[in-house]
């Protein structure tokens, strides 16, 4: 999360979704190909977009739990807090920021 930020982590969280539920939707479509003809088509294809399932549902669950876990995010604004101010500070010609503030 420190690398990517909230704004971007919450994005990531919201693509995980949309792609777990194309899964999700790829994976009934196989279901419903495989009742009609049969076995013609082979059961891995439906194994494999499973098992991509339960992966992109396991880095949604750890992103959630970043977000969720207040010790986390205290501790990751402190740290942005941090570098910002240490940013700031670089191209402060007089390198005394934040007092007084850079004009």
């Amino acid at each position: 999360m420190f690398h990517f930020g909230y704004q971007r982590t919450i994005q990531e969280l919201e693509r995980f979704a949309k792609h777990a539920d194309e899964l999700q939707r790829h994976i009934d479509l196989l279901g419903d190909v495989l009742n009609q003809q049969g076995a013609l088509l082979p059961n891995a294809f439906v194994g494999q977009a499973k098992l991509e399932l339960a992966k992109v549902r396991s880095k949604s669950f750890s992103f959630t739990v970043q977000l969720l876990d207040p010790d986390h995010v205290s501790r990751s604004m402190v740290f942005a807090t941090f570098v910002s101010a240490w940013v700031v500070r670089l191209v402060d010609p007089e390198m005394k920021h934040p007092n007084p503030l850079v004009k």
